[in-house]
Parts: C-alpha cells; structure tokens; sequence
C-alpha cells in the first residue's frame, strides 16, 4: 500500500477533515480536546475516539495526507497481529491437529486479511481510519473474551466488555456488533468444544435477542422515527434498499473470492436498484443464496463449526451497513471485519484439505500460494493508482463509466488542473465531458452543474444560462442526499472568493431555489439562509439583508451557536454595540469551534475598547 501514501485527501476526507477546523487544534489542553469533539459530528454519537486521533494525528504532523495515512497504514497492521492471534485461537479451540498447521493457516490467514485489495480503502481513505480503528478494538476485545472465557478470568471479561466495546463503539457505530459476535463464537465455536452451552452463553443468548427485538420496537415507535429519516433525502426507499443489498452482498463475495482491479472502486452508485423481486431479475436468486448460506451455516454448526462460524461473522459484520439505514448502496470498507469470516471459513476448509493426502492437499496448498500472490499484485497496481489524484480518477472513472459520482471526481481532478482555465485544453474539454456524463447519468446531481459554470467562469466565458436554469431545477426539484447540501456550501464559498463568475441575483436565485424544494429538511434550510447570509454580508456587502437571511435562520434553529456569533458580529458592523455585547454574553458555554472562539474573545475585546469601530471593522 506503500506507493498510495502520497495520494492527497479526497470524497468524505473534505468535510470531515479537511474543512472541519475543530480537529485541527494547535495544543493538547483540554479545551482544545473539547473544541474537537464538539465540531461536525460524522454520526449521532460523534465517534470520539475516532475524531480525538484525527485532532492528535493533525497535532503532530498538520494537515498532512501522508501522515494521516501513515497512522492508518499502523492500525491496519496492528490489526492484522490481532487478527493472527484471533485465527490462531479459534483455529486452536477445535480438536487436537498439528500445532504448526494450525500456527500457518493463522499467519496465512492475517496475511491474507492484511494484503486483500479490498482493505485498501480502510488506510488510504483518511477517514476511514473510523472503520479500521472499531475494528482493532472489536478485535481485541473478542480476543479478550476469548481467553477469559478459557480462563475464567473476571479481568478479561472487564476489558473486552468495559475497555474494548466502548472503544470500537465510540470509533465507530458498527462496534455495536460486538455483543452479536461474541454470541455467535459462543454459540457455535465453543458450544462445538464444550459439546453444550453454559449458563453465562445462554443469558448471553437471552439478552442478545431482547436487544434485537427492542430495536426493532424503538424503530416502529415514532421517537425511533429519526433513524430512517434519511430516506427522505435518498433516491430510494427502504424496501428498495433491502431489495438491492442481497445482491451487493454477493458482490462483496465476489470482491473477496476473486478480486477485479476493474470491479473493485471508491464509488458504486452504477449499482441498479432492485426495485422488486424479479427487477434485476438477480434479486430473488441473490436473496434466495443468502437464505441458503444461513441454512448452510446452520447444517454444518457441529460438523464444520468453524466454517458456520465465518458464514455467521459474514453476515452480522454487515448487519448495520447492509440492511434497514439509509445508507449509500454499497462501500467497499464495509467488508474490513467481515472479511475476517470469509478468511476463517476458508482457513478451516484449507485445513481439512492439508489434513487429507493427494490431490485434495495439493489443491489446497496451490490456491493458498496463489492467493497469496494475486491479491499483493491487485492491491499494489490499486496502491498505484490512488497514489496520485488524475490518475486515480481517470481509471476509476474508465472501470465504472454508469458511476457518477465516479465520473464527477474525474472531471473534477481534470477542471483543477491549471490547465482546465484555457479555452482550447484538452483538460477543460475531458472535465467537461466527465461533468456532463455525471449529470446526465443521475438526474439528481447537482455538483457537476456548478463546476461546469466554474469552469467556463476560469476560461472567461461567464455564467452559461442554461446550465444556470438546470442547476436551479435541480436544486428546486429533486431530493437533497447528505453530500448534495455541500453544494450550496460551494457555491457560497466560490462566489465570495470571486471564482464564481455569477451575479448576485443569479446567486440569490440558486439558494432560492433550494430553500424553496420542498423535501429539504430543516437543518440543511438553516445551513443554507446561514450561508447565503455570509455571501451576502461578505460579497455583496449588504448588511441589511445578511441581516434578515440570518434571522431566517435562527427562526429554524435559534440556539445555534455559530449563526447567534454572526448575528452578533452583524450587529457590530452596523453599529449596533449593545445588542452585539448582549449577543456575546449567551455564548460563553456553547459549543463554538476553535476559529469561532477566537472571533469571539477579538469582538468582545472590540467591544469593551473606547471607540469599538476604530480598527475593528473587520470583524
């Protein structure tokens, strides 16, 4: 993976890291610590451990991809020795074999686990140090609760239960599984050792099944509402999504058996929805083979309890990704833990082929060598590639050409390059193409509209009209997905730094348009009053109206801390100083990022001076 280190940030790195100011602090007191946990929650939860290593990591190297990177390339491989001792332990729980067998189909295994070309994403997309940092903790507290169960030692169990499922927890919401599969280890693995279950996995069993059914209840009762609320800004539905993901798990099979440099890509939205039983006509038979995996698994509990195990661990690693949240159709990291099952059912099928004599051994010893020389070629030729941003997009955009997320990164590499400004370069025709194909691909698009005004504003062409009136369209007329409220973020940002060629009413008509659709949700409404405020203070220098945009928003969410500092800040710029201070005074405790604190304490000092407006005016 080494050659993909120098590759810079990209998709979900920007909001989160790049763009998010609270986790780049400068010291390690505890305000600082507070400030970055406090910013843009990538979760209802916030995932903290996870967001305190990327203030720490930001601490010691800045904003750096490589050191990022680095940090994650070192919790993949620490991840990969738990993963050795994982194999190693439940390889070693079933009957006496050959200590050195089971020892060499554990380091097969964590080599395998550890050089897939599936895994890359999790280290060189700097965010998903998330998934990779759940994972090391969940790892290690099954460890733990492994040998303490071995033991009977209280201590252990303490760790793996108080220490570690926190910890995956807080990296990530799919540390939640944990409970599921140390369930599934009792109720298979050491059930086959043992010959029956005792009390502790029976309880375990009990209060495992109470869990799912209360979440099921929650999810049915209207305060449970919240988590499927994100299908309002999906273009699917909930039963669509249920549909699709039978197939996509068998297309995560497929990545794992034999993985494509040409199948395998950071985006999969070319993925068609199924949107009933025969449309793909692949739905019912991909449903029907999951339900034949279950029962598979259920057949071979006693006679092959490690193979049931990895079939089980498959399924309840995609158990939160992969069924009722709205979430993307499919991402290729979702597979960092479940990858594990796969790898063990196929160690202790490798093992019972070494076991036997003649071609069954040699079988299994050629695909165990060949596997262990395809997948470091895969992963090093896609290590390459996402080594430098053009040539990732352009090959990712040329393996998924239905994608149009992936077509909107590559012409989006292409229209920054100095290059894309001149009227007749090659880089400005390409981008234009790759934009044009992503909206025309997804008809509810709306990023590559503004990057192709973008583009003909650098070449000196003005606002195109047409492509005006459609981003308009767009904006007004279809659904606004998580990334799509970016957009507005943009265009506001552009047209303050002066990138953006549009007038203002051609400005004030795009916000218009999206404020007006009428599936926007109250939070994303806020944002975008809050925005259009900023361009209309900062660029349009009409304070008046920046005024009234942002009463707007406060009307939507009054207590927001950000928007009631630039209300204040507002008030000062047009001489309103008492209002301003009293403005200032309800802000002592919120949660306000660093940069804002610092706004904060220079326009209170502004304030408490004997002229405030002399030499405060830009504040």
């Amino acid at each position: 993976m080494a050659p993909g280190l120098g590759g810079g940030f990209f998709f979900d790195d920007y909001p989160n890291l790049v763009d998010n100011p609270s986790i780049q602090i400068a010291s390690l007191d505890g305000a600082s610590l507070r400030q970055a946990l406090a910013g843009p929650a990538a979760s209802p939860f916030g995932r903290p451990v996870s967001v305190a290593s990327f203030a720490l990591t930001h601490y010691f190297f800045g904003l750096d991809p490589y050191a990022f990177k680095a940090v994650n390339l070192a919790i993949h491989l620490f991840s990969g020795l738990l993963v050795f001792w994982l194999a190693r332990q439940l390889l070693g729980a079933l009957p006496a074999g050959n200590p050195r067998r089971r020892d060499g189909l554990a380091l097969w295994l964590a080599a395998v686990w550890l050089l897939h070309p599936i895994q890359l994403l999790a280290v060189l997309h700097a965010v998903q140090r998330m998934t990779s940092l759940s994972a090391l903790f969940l790892f290690a507290g099954l460890l733990l609760h492994i040998r303490a169960r071995e033991r009977n030692s209280v201590a252990g169990l303490l760790l793996a239960w108080g220490v570690c499922w926190p910890l995956s927890f807080f990296s990530k919401e799919s540390g939640a599984l944990f409970p599921f599969f140390v369930l599934a280890w009792e109720l298979i693995v050491r059930r086959a050792a043992q010959g029956g279950l005792d009390r502790y996995a029976r309880a375990l069993a009990v209060l495992a099944g109470l869990t799912f059914l209360a979440g099921l209840a929650y999810l049915a009762l209207p305060s449970g509402r919240w988590l499927l609320a994100g299908y309002e800004s999906r273009p699917f539905t909930l039963a669509e999504r249920l549909l699709t993901e039978g197939r996509v798990l068998w297309f995560y099979l497929g990545l794992i058996a034999l993985p494509r440099l040409e199948a395998l890509g950071l985006q999969h939205d070319d993925i068609a929805l199924s949107t009933g039983l025969t449309e793909p006509w692949t739905t019912l038979p991909a449903l029907l083979g999951l339900a034949g995996l279950a029962w598979l698994a259920w057949r071979l509990r006693a006679r092959a309890p490690l193979v049931a195990f990895g079939i089980a661990w498959f399924f309840i690693g995609h158990a939160l990704e992969s069924t009722l949240l709205p979430l993307e159709i499919a991402h290729e990291h979702r597979n960092y833990v479940p990858l594990f099952g796969v790898l063990i059912a196929a160690a202790a099928l490798l093992g019972r082929a070494l076991a036997a004599a003649g071609s069954r051994r040699t079988l299994g010893l050629a695909l165990a060598g060949l596997a262990l020389l395809y997948l470091p070629f895969v992963t090093a030729l896609r290590a390459h590639q996402f080594g430098e941003a053009v040539r990732r997009t352009q090959i990712e955009a040329q393996h998924h050409r239905g994608s149009a997320r992936a077509q909107f990164d590559a012409g989006r590499a292409l229209a920054l390059l100095p290059d894309a400004s001149l009227r007749d370069s090659p880089a400005r025709s390409f981008a234009r193409a790759h934009l044009q194909r992503a909206g025309e691909l997804d008809a509810n698009f709306k990023t590559s509209w503004l990057l192709l005004i973008h583009l003909d504003c650098r070449a000196g062409l003005g606002g195109d009209p047409a492509l005006v009136a459609e981003l308009a369209k767009r904006l007004l007329e279809t659904p606004f997905g998580p990334g799509d409220v970016t957009t507005l973020y943009a265009l506001k940002e552009m047209a303050i730094e002066g990138s953006l060629c549009l007038a203002r009413p051609e400005v004030e008509r795009l916000f218009a348009a999206a404020q007006a659709n009428p599936r926007l949700g109250a939070h994303p409404r806020m944002l975008m009053h809050s925005w259009l405020a900023d361009y209309l203070a900062l660029k349009a220098r009409d304070l008046p109206a920046a005024t009234a945009e942002l009463e707007r928003a406060l009307a939507i969410s009054p207590l927001n801390p950000s928007n009631r500092l630039k209300r204040a800040q507002l008030d000062f710029l047009q001489g309103r100083y008492k209002e301003a201070a009293g403005r200032l005074d309800g802000l002592d405790e919120a949660a306000l990022a660093g940069t804002e604190r610092k706004t904060q304490a220079q326009l209170r000092a502004c304030l408490a001076s004997d002229n405030p407006a002399k030499g405060c005016g830009g504040i």
